[in-house]
């Protein structure tokens, strides 16, 4: 459809955030940008046929603060430089912005699914953006508003004689009319290589729910591998790469990720 537009918003995922919450007092700030482009979108049945010019920048900041040990508030913002062209439409240029927050709470701490010490998590956020900020939209002006929840586990492991972690989160959000509602999975796991060097594999995944006019039905599924280097006990660099294995009515997208984190 005319005027449709496909982007998946990629926050950078700490290992020591996800499903755990920050000790009492604790901060952390990751600071991250991703250059992505994509030159063919996936139609209604899956091929990545369709021809697109995307180029787009996302400069993002997380910031999130330990109330407690148990609840951990949250806050988000993103700007996003994007170039857009669906084919035979105009070249669309847009520098949006988007303000999240919301909170975490542990739920469970030692449920012994995967480990003794794993972690059950309930986060609440709502949202604020601009059209590009948003997974999908159908024009440089639709920006609105989202809130949603998510469910969120983490585990550590051992393999190798290496410490390691997993991280699942399955959540809902309800989008400001006219978008449909959408419903994300993401998998993280990391490794630890070394003691100041971690690999970390992820899966974004994002199904939307049924849509109206000017929106369609979409799924947007991203693969993204990452080196973390621990520079020192408080900051951390991570740089990684990701891309677009399958989808629908979305982008056949790839890109880098640049982040620092902070902790104190």
């Amino acid at each position: 459809m005319k005027g449709l537009l496909a982007c998946l918003l990629l926050l950078p995922l700490p290992a020591n955030g996800a499903a755990w919450t920050q000790a009492a007092g604790q901060w952390q700030v990751i600071g991250g940008v991703i250059s992505s482009d994509a030159q063919y979108g996936y139609d209604g049945h899956g091929r990545a046929v369709v021809p697109k010019l995307f180029q787009r920048l996302l400069l993002q900041t997380d910031i999130t603060y330990g109330w407690n040990d148990e609840l951990t508030l949250l806050l988000r913002t993103e700007t996003a430089h994007a170039r857009i062209r669906d084919s035979g439409g105009p070249l669309v240029t847009a520098v949006d912005t988007a303000f999240e927050a919301g909170a975490r709470y542990r739920l469970v701490r030692g449920l012994g699914l995967l480990a003794d010490d794993d972690v059950l998590s309930l986060e609440g956020t709502a949202r604020t953006a601009g059209a590009f900020n948003f997974a999908v939209s159908s024009n440089a002006a639709a920006g609105g508003q989202d809130g949603g929840i998510r469910l969120l586990y983490g585990a550590g492991f051992r393999a190798f004689e290496r410490d390691g972690f997993v991280n699942a989160e399955l959540g809902y959000r309800w989008l400001s009319h006219p978008r449909p509602s959408q419903a994300p999975l993401d998998l993280t796991a990391g490794l630890w290589l070394s003691p100041d060097w971690m690999a970390m594999a992820q899966s974004f995944n994002l199904i939307s729910g049924p849509a109206r006019p000017p929106y369609q039905p979409f799924r947007i599924h991203k693969i993204q591998f990452s080196a973390v280097w621990k520079v020192s006990p408080s900051f951390s660099l991570q740089s990684g790469a990701f891309f677009s294995p399958a989808g629908r009515n979305a982008l056949d997208e790839r890109g880098l990720v640049l982040s620092v984190w902070a902790n104190f």
